[in-house]
């Protein structure tokens, strides 16, 4: 088992990009077309995504038929290219979308590492402290442009450390400035944020923030502006300067400073980083706190700030990240993608270090987290409340267990095996997880069934309308745009107006609504992640 597992650390540590790939292949290409979109944003892009190549919305995106300023276009440019090299259909075109997505994510890791000058092993080791995090895992199966947009990100942070660590200017700025372009391109201003946070908190680290006034950087965000101005002025030419107020105002200043959508306290990320880099965040049993708490650690830290490298790098890199997404008003899960390069590059960093002591209490502690998610398993159902049967469970559950006896039969042994065996166990589970699993959840987080309801009705004559919805969950799949109001005068007329109508509304306000129509009958009713929406049928 030992020699076993040691050829194939040498195959991952001799062509990383092939080995990579080849286990990103392995957790995603049986399932590109397993489930349904789900609720909200896969139905939404995927709408989005359609009205690109069926309605020509090239540089300005539509959704149900209406102007869609929360996302930029490249990423439905990338979706469209697959669509017209490969035989996929959608949805599974959008789900090589995202796999494509990570694969990139992780030769942008790569490339960070090599442009920081880490170990030769480091960087493969961070592909696969990656692949075994059970977040990144997932998220390669939810189609949505965070993953592309992360890997631009680290890209433009490998570009432009070169830039730092040259003395003189340097043609990696204008490239790292480039992506950060086409990351903002991508999903928004972060893309310019979040890399060149991280620069200046380790020039002003290392006493150089004169750095950033190199004609090299200066000439960079020259290029950044015109890029991004290009599509500005062309979406200003198409829709208008109230596209690009909401944009800048709505989009922009809002959702920074008091948003309207996904508010959360500012607690929020010191939870939800935590978990979501498990089992990777157990690695804090194996440090020396002791050490770290101590005096003499940050008076030495202090003292060497000038010469710092690599490491100050990813730590300020990762660090400042945080804090900048802990100050935005609106907080999403997904927004923490670009962390992981960092924090991937600094765990393979420990790991991989042969004076690194108690790495045994890591691989044990992963080892209890995947034998209670292996005993949780088939009870997930009814601790969720759930009405209908969960397929996978029990083989999911075995793969987990097993996983858990493989970590605590190496734990004792090099780090690479029981990474090895921990990547080969997430590989595995994510078989049945994403091929029965996630298809069985499809009841409850997509949208997919109300909206076929809604598209029969209509193909029958019936009118369809919805009140105060999500806008756009049901276009996709209903194969029609919707008629969203959010005045509840204005539903009355439209529905004195069409004796035939299907309504969709969510229970909250179908319940209370005082002066329903006496023909309005309800049709049908379900949970769909967290809101029961409602279905109404008028002239049947």
């Amino acid at each position: 088992m030992s020699a076993l597992a040691e050829r194939l650390w040498q195959a991952v540590e001799a062509r990383p990009k092939l080995a990579l790939g080849l286990i990103l292949a392995a957790q995603t290409v049986f399932a590109l077309d397993s489930r349904s979109l789900w609720f909200s944003d896969e139905v939404r892009y995927a709408n989005a995504y359609e009205n690109v190549i069926r309605a020509g919305k090239w540089l300005v995106l539509s959704l149900n038929g209406q102007p869609y300023p929360d996302k930029p276009p490249v990423y439905f440019w990338l979706l469209a290219l697959l669509d017209a090299l490969t035989p996929l259909s959608q949805p599974a075109v959008f789900s090589l979308g995202v796999a494509l997505s990570g694969f990139a994510f992780l030769l942008a890791t790569l490339g960070l590492a090599r442009a920081l000058g880490l170990a030769r092993p480091v960087g493969p080791a961070a592909g696969l402290v990656l692949l075994a995090n059970l977040f990144f895992a997932g998220m390669l199966h939810y189609s949505r442009m965070d993953m592309l947009f992360a890997a631009l990100i680290v890209a433009c942070q490998a570009c432009l450390y070169r830039c730092l660590a040259s003395p003189s200017p340097s043609r990696w700025t204008v490239l790292g400035l480039a992506l950060a372009g086409a990351a903002v391109l991508t999903k928004g201003p972060l893309g310019l944020a979040l890399p060149l946070v991280a620069c200046i908190a380790y020039l002003a680290w290392r006493g150089e923030l004169a750095r950033l006034a190199r004609r090299d950087v200066l000439f960079g965000l020259a290029c950044f502006l015109g890029l991004v101005a290009a599509w500005l002025l062309a979406a200003l030419a198409k829709e208008g300067d109230t596209f690009i107020r909401n944009i800048f105002y709505k989009q922009i200043f809002q959702r920074a400073v008091a948003t309207y959508h996904h508010a959360e306290p500012p607690s929020y990320y010191f939870v939800a980083l935590p978990l979501a880099w498990l089992p990777w965040t157990l690695l804090a049993l194996s440090l020396p706190v002791r050490r770290l708490l101590s005096r003499a650690f940050w008076s030495g830290l202090w003292a060497g700030r000038r010469a710092a490298g690599a490491q100050a790098f990813l730590a300020l890199s990762a660090g400042s990240g945080f804090v900048l997404l802990t100050c935005l008003s609106g907080k999403v899960l997904i927004y923490i993608l670009p962390l992981f390069a960092p924090l991937a590059l600094l765990t393979a960093g420990r790991l991989l270090d042969p004076d690194a002591a108690n790495l045994p209490r890591l691989w044990t502690a992963a080892a209890v987290l995947f034998l209670l998610l292996a005993a949780a398993g088939p009870f997930a159902p009814q601790i969720a409340g759930l009405a209908f049967p969960v397929r996978g469970l029990w083989l999911s559950s075995a793969i987990l267990a097993a996983t858990g006896v493989a970590l605590l039969t190496l734990r004792g042994r090099p780090a690479r095996q029981p990474l090895l065996a921990l990547v080969l166990g997430v590989t595995l589970w994510m078989q049945p997880a994403a091929l029965a699993v996630a298809p069985s959840l499809d009841p409850l987080m997509s949208p997919r069934g109300q909206a076929e309801i809604i598209r029969d009705y209509a193909r029958q004559g019936f009118a369809p309308v919805a009140f105060d919805i999500y806008s756009g969950i049901y276009t996709y799949y209903a194969g029609r745009e919707i008629p969203e109001i959010n005045d509840r005068a204005e539903l009355t007329a439209f529905l004195a107006n069409h004796p035939k109508a299907v309504l969709a509304i969510r229970k909250k306000h179908w319940e209370p609504w005082p002066e329903r129509p006496a023909g309005l009958g309800l049709k049908d009713e379900r949970r769909i992640v967290d809101q029961v929406y409602v279905l109404a049928v008028q002239g049947e």
